[in-house]
């Protein structure tokens, strides 16, 4: 229920990455750019979210996991504080990119937003 709400509060929020598809679109001015921007970001997502799955995973073989449930929610409001601190975004990429750019803008965005770190206290 909690990844439900999670993605519904995803997908209904302008401050996404759906966002950076409109842009790709009006850019284009077509809206095949928009429904074609969207594979990409989910890949991306879904590649951060593995990878600290993974982590997770390995993680939770060696630590136990009531510790490991502690220390992944001591992360996460860590973060979130940090983020709250620093507000900062890269600038560094602009926005004309291929299949692979989106990709990796999304694995990036998504990582450093903590997509992947709001699952793991919910799925371990």
């Amino acid at each position: 229920m909690v990844l439900l709400f999670l993605g519904a509060f995803h997908g209904i929020n302008p401050g996404m990455g759906w966002l950076f598809a409109v842009a790709l679109g009006l850019q284009e001015q077509r809206l095949r750019a928009v429904f074609r921007a969207l594979l990409p970001i989910a890949i991306g997502h879904a590649l951060s979210i593995l990878v600290v799955l993974l982590v997770a995973g390995m993680l939770q073989v060696v630590v136990p996991e009531r510790l490991l449930h502690w220390l992944s929610a001591g992360v996460l409001c860590g973060f979130g504080l940090y983020k709250l601190i620093r507000a900062r975004h890269p600038r560094w990429v602009g926005m004309r990119v291929n299949f692979k750019g989106l990709v990796l803008w999304s694995f990036l965005m998504a990582s450093a937003h903590g997509a992947g770190l709001m699952l793991v206290p919910v799925l371990l």
